[in-house]
């Protein structure tokens, strides 16, 4: 089983979105080992909090060789595509951890510091929502990978 992280800031509140997310890390068990982090959202003056969060986070990505920033500025992959990104590199044994900003977004320094971006769409969801979406779309990543049907 392959190990990935996602490290998110703030938690889900809304029941639904909660049972969304058990429900595909449970679909996600059998292809990857998911750990994920609930990290809490800083407070006060929005570049503050920005800069508190990202020295809180900082030291989780750099314990992997390949952090991943989910922003709407990040590469647009199709699922597809990113079932091969991923393949790549579980094949290189990277260790992956994909981070999903507070409300606003992450620090522009730590952007420039972590080079992979990703981006789940050009519009703006909801926190909770981006959440379940991202786990919904690596699940279908690796059923792609598998020759699984789901993603038809």
């Amino acid at each position: 089983m392959y190990p990935v992280a996602l490290l998110s800031f703030g938690r889900l509140r809304l029941e639904p979105c909660r049972d969304l997310e058990r429900h595909y890390l449970d679909m996600l068990r059998p292809y990857a080992r998911m750990d994920v982090h609930e990290l809490t959202e800083g407070k006060g003056d929005p570049v503050r909090q920005l800069k508190d969060e990202a020295e809180r986070l900082r030291p989780r990505l750099l314990a992997v060789n390949c952090p991943v920033l989910l922003t709407p500025e990040g590469t647009s992959r199709t699922s597809e595509g990113l079932a091969k990104w991923l393949v790549d590199h579980m094949n290189r044994g990277d260790k992956l951890a994909f981070a999903l900003g507070s409300s606003h977004g992450f620090d522009p320094e730590l952007k420039a510091e972590i080079p992979e971006q990703l981006s789940l769409s050009p519009m703006t969801f909801p926190h909770e929502l981006s959440r379940v979406m991202f786990l919904e779309q690596l699940y279908r990543a690796f059923t792609i990978i598998r020759g699984k049907d789901y993603h038809k």
